[in-house]
């Protein structure tokens, strides 16, 4: 896994509140190598599409639901690795390079 491409997929829906602390702290990671971060947003009526859109131009709409949503961001990836995460949790700066 070492240098290879990961791609971070979180699913969202109306997260406004935790989105930005979660794609935060994937830009912190101290893996060496490239992380894709892909936000796929069930058509949230607040601020998360345009929150994630600072963070990332890879923000797509999709539902009904949440495995819908993470199955459309395995499609879109281009890692060789894919890590799910929920709009609310908080990555460790070490969570990638620990897993390679």
């Amino acid at each position: 896994m070492k240098n290879s491409l990961v791609s971070v997929i979180i699913a969202t829906k109306n997260e406004e509140k935790n989105i930005e602390r979660c794609l935060k702290s994937i830009k912190k990671q101290n893996y060496i190598g490239n992380i894709e971060v892909i936000v796929v947003d069930n058509y949230s009526a607040d601020q998360t599409i345009k929150i994630a859109k600072k963070y990332t131009r890879n923000v797509f709409l999709f539902g009904p639901e949440r495995s819908a949503q993470r199955n459309l961001g395995a499609k879109k990836a281009r890692g060789e690795w894919l890590l799910f995460l929920d709009a609310d949790m908080e990555a460790s700066a070490n969570l990638i390079s620990e897993c390679s």
